[in-house]
């Protein structure tokens, strides 16, 4: 496919006094990333256009418009849809093409929601570490004396690559190149943070639920500790962020431990934070991009907040189907398909959003989006709809 597509995004608004509403924003990237901000979008009323060379890209079904290429090999292309948006922003981590946009940057005619600093210094978990340390930020202990040991790569996004070794003749088949660190024990917290290169947005904490892969398989809302949302700022402000960045830490017995930051836009947490507390992280994002000075600290977070959902609670995550049952599982599930789109559920039943991803061999995997005022309703309504897919497959 060359030309532009033509889709019908399932997704309607449900924020009506969205001042973007109407606007037009092209996503780079229709993998993860790329779904999580088609679907905030569509939610704010912006018009979606989406740009991936891969025709099977995951997010087209939830945009306006799908332009099928390879930016970093038809350029003049890629100016002209600058052009006719009036934001942009990357949603992969393709390095090839993170370079081309930064060499491009000058000459793309719209805002270019993005920090390529920070994300240069977050991409490196080394340097980041470094940085860690630079400011006073607590981290996980290097090399530590005896096991267990937590290893990652250098470079890898989220949990590709990480492991824990829990002996050192295991240890030896590490590459070199690996981090190798203390292994604490205590849940995962992530928080985004968002800047304007002079004022910071702490948003809010999410739980990340962590299977045997060190794979993130459900994502809950957390309530707001303040050591925390502190060290996110400092964080931020040592960057100057000018963007958007994850923060993901653990709760030990020793304290806080930064894990990593990925200054970029994230997968999973985002949907969490827009129906546990109403802000919409893309919204906020633009008015990052948007609003001059200290105004975006003042006003961005109103601008951004869905009053429907405030102070309300989620359940996000993903199950395959196997052999008539649903088994939760991390965002691989939905990589490993090639199709992705909205499964209805009772119409009746609010609170409720499920996608389907497909693929050969009739695979097939879900995304359930549940959420309500309170916990126990939110859990309610996830029984339900695990309910609702099993008796459409039967």
């Amino acid at each position: 496919m060359s030309a532009s597509a033509q889709n019908k995004s399932p997704i309607v608004s449900d924020f009506p006094e969205s001042k973007y509403a109407g606007k037009r924003i092209c996503l780079i990237g229709g993998k993860l990333q790329g779904v999580e901000a088609a679907y905030l979008a569509k939610k704010a009323g912006l018009i979606v256009t989406l740009i991936d060379k891969n025709p099977n890209a995951l997010a087209q079904s939830l945009a306006d418009v799908f332009d099928c290429f390879d930016i970093t090999k038809d350029k003049s292309r890629f100016i002209s849809i600058s052009e006719e948006s009036d934001f942009m922003i990357p949603v992969n981590e393709n390095e090839e093409t993170i370079q081309f946009l930064k060499s491009a940057a000058d000459e793309i005619k719209c805002p270019l929601l993005f920090d390529f600093g920070a994300y240069e210094i977050s991409s490196d978990k080394s340097e980041s570490k470094d940085y860690f340390k630079s400011i006073g930020v607590p981290t996980p202990a290097d090399i530590p004396d005896e096991p267990p040991y937590f290893v990652k790569p250098p470079s890898e996004s989220g949990s590709i690559g990480a492991r824990i070794i829990q002996t050192d003749d295991e240890l030896k088949s590490v590459p070199e190149n690996y981090l190798i660190e203390e292994y604490l024990e205590g849940p995962v917290i992530s928080l985004e943070v968002i800047g304007n290169g002079s004022d910071y947005t702490v948003v809010k904490e999410t739980h990340i639920h962590i299977d045997d892969v060190w794979d993130c398989f459900m994502v809950t809302p957390l309530p707001n500790d303040e050591t925390y949302r502190k060290i996110a700022f400092d964080l931020a402000k040592g960057l100057n962020l000018n963007g958007i960045m994850d923060v993901e830490a653990i709760s030990s017995q020793k304290g806080w431990k930064v894990l990593e930051i990925d200054a970029r836009f994230p997968s999973q947490t985002p949907i969490c934070v827009y129906f546990s507390c109403g802000v919409n992280l893309l919204l906020l994002l633009i008015e990052a991009f948007s609003v001059i000075g200290s105004e975006f600290k003042e006003k961005g977070v109103s601008n951004s907040t869905n009053p429907k959902y405030e102070n309300a609670y989620c359940i996000f995550e993903h199950f395959q189907k196997e052999n008539g049952k649903l088994i939760s599982g991390g965002e691989h599930l939905i990589s490993a398909g090639s199709d992705f789109h909205s499964f209805e559920a009772d119409p009746a039943e609010g609170g409720i959003e499920i996608f389907e991803c497909t693929g050969e061999n009739g695979y097939s995997a879900y995304t359930v989006i549940t959420y309500a005022k309170t916990e126990s309703e939110t859990k309610k309504k996830r029984e339900k709809a695990i309910s609702f897919i099993l008796e459409s497959e039967n």
